[in-house]
């Protein structure tokens, strides 16, 4: 059967934080997600890692990089993953499912913050990425202590416009000593850049079909096999509450299985569930994508 994940977001519901993670968790775990995340419900995916970076401010609503980039060290992340990674032991045992930790790419950290600082000559400076490069993978290190069996690195910014050379060197940082699998999630259309993905340090290559069936026009097996990676999937809508029913699901998976070959895809929301804003409607989607998988046996 198909590996099953999420692409890490869920609702987040008026409780205590703690309780928002298990509702997150045990959803996934109940609809029979196999490598779940925590929800990421205390944050947008900016703020998350944006509060422990050196430099990096907030003044309002906007976020403005002032400095030179560094990590401070500390992970709320990786707190709460090491919670969870505890909370599936105790209560699954050795029927627990993995745990996938999250992280802003590069990219998209830096265009989320305006620029006001003279230690970088603007938005195209190497030294930027590389820098941020290095935030991301001290983060990726914090949350593999805190036990994650994959990781996965977000960059929304690849589809709609990035300096692919710098973003790829700084993924190359990020990915820097770390043995476990990366998923690089790229939403949205990925027809301009995803034969230079193809390139990138990293082992599986996630993205949207379900909302975006024009990427399907630039996969095939040859290209996976020759790259040596595997393709995420994306089989279940997350920008509409509208219920897919199994077979649609169904349907965008064998397209992608007779393209690049059952054994090279993974299966997973176009993106993440957040902005469905209701828990059970997220939840039913993730159960019936996992039906869709058994489908296919």
């Amino acid at each position: 059967m198909l590996l099953t994940t999420v692409i890490g977001s869920f609702p987040r519901i008026d409780m205590d934080f703690r309780d928002n993670i298990i509702l997150a968790v045990e959803s996934q775990v109940k609809a029979g997600i196999n490598l779940v995340s925590d929800g990421q419900t205390r944050a947008d995916m900016i703020t998350y890692f944006a509060e422990h970076a050196k430099c990096f401010e907030k003044r309002g609503d906007k976020w403005y990089i002032t400095g030179r980039i560094e990590h401070d060290g500390k992970s709320i992340a990786a707190e709460d993953l090491t919670w969870v990674k505890k909370y599936l032991k105790e209560k699954y045992g050795e029927k627990a499912p993995q745990l996938k930790g999250i992280v802003t790419g590069p990219v998209t950290m830096i265009m989320s913050g305006l620029l006001k600082t003279k230690d970088y000559n603007g938005y195209k400076d190497p030294e930027l990425y590389r820098d941020m490069g290095k935030f991301v993978n001290t983060e990726a290190h914090l949350q593999l202590e805190a036990g994650v069996d994959a990781i996965q690195i977000d960059e929304p910014y690849y589809s709609v416009g990035a300096p692919m050379d710098l973003a790829k060197e700084a993924i190359k940082i990020a990915r820097k000593d770390i043995k476990k699998p990366v998923h690089l999630h790229v939403c949205g259309n990925i027809t301009k850049v995803f034969d230079t993905l193809l390139d990138f340090p990293v082992d599986i290559l996630s993205h949207a079909f379900a909302g975006n069936p024009e990427n399907f026009s630039v996969i095939s097996k040859d290209k996976l096999v020759k790259a040596k990676k595997k393709l995420g999937v994306g089989c279940v809508r997350s920008d509409t509450p509208e219920l897919e029913n199994v077979q649609s699901i169904v349907e965008v998976l064998r397209k992608a299985i007779n393209l690049v070959g059952e054994e090279n895809i993974i299966a997973h929301p176009d993106c993440g569930l957040r902005g469905l804003k209701d828990d059970k409607v997220a939840t039913e989607k993730l159960v019936r994508m996992v039906q869709a998988t058994r489908e296919i046996g």
